[in-house]
């Protein structure tokens, strides 16, 4: 019965070292090493146009300040993450999508009056460019480094992440924000009043939602 025993015990080490999957799962020692292995794992997901958001928002300064803000929607995205950190990805604005949200509006200036001047080659030249990218190049620690392109032009920036959730349905949300620089992407409007000057920061405030 001893002999029996060995025999039983090392037909069970064999079974481990040819990579049992019952065995692996089951024994303490091997678990961490699953564990580790997961987290260091990309997962792609497809970002939810319908549920994700980016919120803007732009001003004024000097004499008068004010500022606008509103929403604006994705066409399209995908989105890698590794642990809690997106690691890779691209997400596509649509940039026919301006919606404004302020308050800052009368008879005469109305929310329709903004989204038509922000169309034009003023700002967005919306006809000619009607998608902005943010295209993911790498990152470290909480910031997303990325190139975005409005306009026709790309210039590197950062998206500073808040947080990133993984569901256990295979779902995947993530808020961050960035602020960008208007002046490097031919957005160079200035205010008619000489005593009103418009910002060069417009920032943005990302709210994605995907799936795998």
């Amino acid at each position: 019965m001893k002999k029996l025993n060995l025999l039983l015990i090392g037909f069970g080490l064999l079974l481990a070292s040819c990579g049992g999957g019952e065995t692996a799962e089951t024994t303490n020692e091997t678990a961490p090493a699953k564990e580790e292995m997961t987290a260091s794992e990309a997962t792609s997901y497809t970002v939810n146009t319908a549920e994700s958001n980016i919120r803007w928002e732009g001003g004024t300064a000097g004499v008068t300040v004010y500022s606008h803000f509103g929403n604006i929607k994705l066409k399209e995205g995908s989105v890698e993450v590794t642990g809690d950190k997106i690691t890779g990805g691209t997400i596509v604005v649509d940039m026919k999508t301006i919606d404004p949200k302020d308050e800052g509006y009368s008879e005469e200036n109305t929310p329709q009056d903004l989204v038509g001047h922000l169309s034009t080659g003023d700002f967005f030249l919306v006809e000619e460019f009607p998608t902005a990218t943010f295209e993911v190049t790498g990152s470290e620690g909480n910031n997303v480094m990325g190139n975005l392109t409005i306009r026709g032009n790309t210039n590197p920036e950062t998206i500073v992440v808040e947080n990133v959730t993984r569901g256990e349905d295979g779902s995947m949300s993530a808020t961050g924000k960035l602020v960008f620089d208007r002046q490097k992407y031919e957005v160079k409007w200035a205010h008619y009043l000489k005593d009103v000057v418009l910002k060069d920061e417009i920032d943005l405030t990302f709210n994605l939602v995907a799936s795998k």
